[in-house]
């Protein structure tokens, strides 16, 4: 404990004599010498975690000597958080507090803050004293000098910045949309340049969609369909602006505006971007709302393109069929369907029941009128789908419209024979009966 004790002074006076010759000090000589000394303190004493001692020195130092160096600032503000931190009392605590946030300021005005201090000034607004209604204003133009460099914004002081405002109009004070909508603005840029450069992805999302909530609850009821299509998307008809594109995204889903112009509108920019399967997903469903089979069918084969959830993909498939069947196309809905099954074990059932109920519709289209037990035969294929999907209702339904055992026999064919299905189906299966009345 010695050695250590031997090694750790030794440590702080070769730092103490390497930071003096870097010193400022004050053209007197007895004050210089008594700067020194008391810088020497500081400096041992913070190594130490002794801050009431090391204080007692910066605050000599603070007064006298003013431009000594800024660590007298840093050490400054830590010493007095850390007896923040300790201190039981409440009003104690709010003292140790401003003098922490004194020594910030006095750094900034006698030095400079980086920008990591700015940052970290704004936050401990929002750390100790976001329910402290008189600070609220500091609090917020603090945030705002943080944001003055977005490149450098710390994840802290995304959903707290959020919050701020949305505590500061909750406390009664006045605050327009328009300026909430701004720093909401600010904060969601800092969100994209943390995408830019690399940050986890989910995360970032967590993040988004916090600030979007933030958003309405501060807002309230203002914050509309008809508000965000009046007042945040119109600048997406002059181009494609991703970053609104995604804000404007981002809040008309949150306030279930999917029928906003520009709903598909900013969806269509991101996905041009930044393209995903659950984007393309959305924008083919929108497509299909307004009945545009075409460019549905063609962001649906994007949604699975980029899919590689097999499960996903295979009801992306699935949409694909209902799709197609909604067109007529009969032959492409079901080969969808199959590679729906093919893909996506899960999906067997619901495929195959797909297909049976489309083959059980199409009894109408594809009958001839020559032969009871050929034009019959569609309820036969469609039973054996609805046995592939183990599908018992389908099974009793299709089933029901078999010919009975006299009508075969009539027909001069005999049950368990093989017969093609012709029409679009185009399909073997085997004569099958009901029981006769």
């Amino acid at each position: 404990m010695k050695k250590l004790n031997l090694i750790l002074v030794f440590f702080l006076a070769a730092f103490t004599l390497q930071a003096q010759q870097e010193l400022t000090l004050p053209d007197d000589p007895a004050l210089a010498d008594e700067a020194k000394r008391r810088f020497a303190i500081s400096v041992d004493e913070m190594g130490v975690k002794r801050y009431r001692e090391a204080l007692k020195a910066i605050r000599w130092l603070e007064q006298n000597a003013p431009h000594l160096y800024d660590g007298l600032y840093i050490h400054g503000y830590k010493a007095y958080e850390e007896l923040a931190a300790k201190s039981d009392s409440e009003s104690q605590k709010n003292t140790y507090l401003d003098s922490m946030f004194y020594f910030y300021d006095k750094k900034g005005e006698r030095f400079e803050l980086t920008d990591r201090e700015k940052n970290n000034r704004a936050y401990r607004y929002y750390k100790y004293w976001k329910e402290n209604k008189e600070r609220m204003e500091e609090g917020l133009a603090a945030y705002a000098v943080a944001y003055e460099n977005p490149d450098d914004v710390i994840n802290n002081n995304i959903v707290s910045y959020m919050d701020m405002v949305r505590r500061y109009k909750a406390y009664g004070n006045s605050i327009s949309n328009e300026k909430v909508l701004d720093i909401y603005s600010k904060v969601m840029d800092v969100i994209s340049i943390k995408r830019e450069q690399g940050e986890d992805e989910t995360k970032l999302e967590r993040y988004s969609s916090a600030i979007n909530g933030l958003l309405t609850m501060t807002i309230g009821d203002d914050l509309n369909c008809e508000f965000i299509n009046k007042n945040l998307a119109p600048p997406l008809d002059q181009g494609d602006d991703l970053q609104l594109a995604k804000k404007v995204f981002g809040l008309l889903l949150g306030q279930s505006c999917s029928d906003s112009p520009y709903f598909l509108k900013a969806a269509l920019i991101i996905q041009k971007n930044e393209p995903t399967s659950g984007l393309a997903k959305a924008i083919a469903q929108q497509y299909y709302k307004k009945k545009d089979l075409d460019n549905a069918s063609a962001f649906y084969l994007e949604a699975i393109n980029f899919e590689e959830d097999q499960a996903k993909k295979g009801a992306l498939y699935l949409d694909m069929a209902k799709l197609y069947a909604a067109q007529g196309l009969k032959v492409e809905a079901r080969q969808f369907a199959r590679d729906a099954a093919n893909t996506d074990p899960g999906s067997t059932s619901q495929a195959y029941t797909f297909i049976g109920n489309m083959y059980m519709s199409s009894f109408d289209d594809c009958k001839k009128s020559q032969s009871q037990i050929d034009d019959r035969a569609v309820f036969m294929a469609a039973y054996d789908m609805f046995q592939k999907a183990g599908d018992q209702y389908g099974m009793t339904q299709a089933k029901g419209q078999f010919p009975t055992v006299s009508e075969v026999f009539t027909a001069n064919k005999k049950e368990g024979d093989a017969i093609k299905v012709g029409c679009w189906i185009n399909a073997t299966t085997t004569i099958r009966t009901r029981p006769s009345e």
